[in-house]
């Protein structure tokens, strides 16, 4: 219980025996891909760039939800890997591994029998592409591929098999316990102090980097992953003695923010390919 609270709750504010023990316990537990509010904003950037086509099938398919967007069910893919058995056996599709000073992507050894991020988008692509499924089955595959797309885009959800994609790095901020990976998911969003609805504002009003404008287009997940690993692997990406201050958040803000916008348009371009006739 005492785990579960420190590390799905890694803001709160810890005593120094507490920080200490969070650092043995949060090892345990993954941390989510851009958190809800991450994962809710590349949901609804996609959903305001589908074509209508690709809009009345996403309308279909997420008939009956609570809410009926690809953001309201952006991260349904993290709530039943750990709440229902039968969707278990997608835990490892939320990451893919690579070694360090090694960034290109090899299926055969990055992504065994397809068990990685790369591996999900491309299995779940095909099933919601599939008009003889299940309507229920291609809604589970359309809610995979929003989540995947969104995962694939946070730099630590490529990164290093040692460390669980920064989940054991430990770092303190203002005498708080968090890790590197929480850090990427939640803080360095979340530290604005503004709604999901603020933040999906501000990011429409920014311009993709012309860097990320070449890019945006690549579609093959393979290479959205690689993208993710050279930036974890950057000199300035892990922070030295396992601190950081606001400075670090605010350098890596924009940063972020081109991969959520990428994600957000590439999920987009995806779901309009499959759904929406090109």
């Amino acid at each position: 219980m005492l785990a579960a609270l420190i590390c799905r709750h890694p803001a709160m504010r810890l005593s120094s025996a507490l920080l200490a023990i969070s650092a043995l316990l949060c090892t345990s537990l993954d941390a989510y891909a851009w958190g809800k509010t991450g994962h809710r904003i590349v949901g609804d950037l996609a959903q305001a760039r589908l074509n209508p086509i690709a809009k009345a099938a996403v309308s279909q398919l997420l008939q009956g939800e609570a809410d009926p967007t690809l953001g309201g069910i952006a991260s349904w893919a993290d709530y039943v890997r750990e709440s229902v058995p039968e969707y278990q056996w997608t835990v490892p599709l939320h990451w893919v591994n690579f070694e360090k000073d090694q960034c290109h992507y090899h299926a055969n050894t990055n992504c065994k029998e397809g068990l990685c991020v790369v591996g999900g988008i491309e299995r779940f692509s095909k099933e919601l592409a599939d008009l003889s499924l299940p309507l229920e089955r291609r809604r589970d595959a359309l809610k995979f591929v929003v989540h995947f797309v969104g995962d694939i885009h946070q730099p630590l959800h490529a990164g290093f098999a040692f460390d669980r994609g920064g989940n054991d790095f430990q770092i303190s901020i203002q005498r708080e316990g968090w890790n590197l990976h929480s850090v990427w998911d939640s803080l360095i969003i979340d530290s604005l102090k503004i709604d999901a609805q603020s933040y999906l504002t501000r990011l429409d009003q920014q311009a993709l980097t012309s860097e990320s404008s070449q890019i945006v287009a690549i579609s093959a997940p393979s290479n959205w992953a690689e993208e993710s690993c050279q930036i974890m692997q950057r000199a300035d990406f892990y922070p030295p003695r396992h601190k950081i201050t606001g400075r670090y958040l605010e350098a890596k803000r924009p940063q972020a923010d081109q991969r959520l916008k990428l994600a957000g348009e590439r999920l987009a371009s995806l779901l309009n390919q499959i759904l929406g006739g090109g």
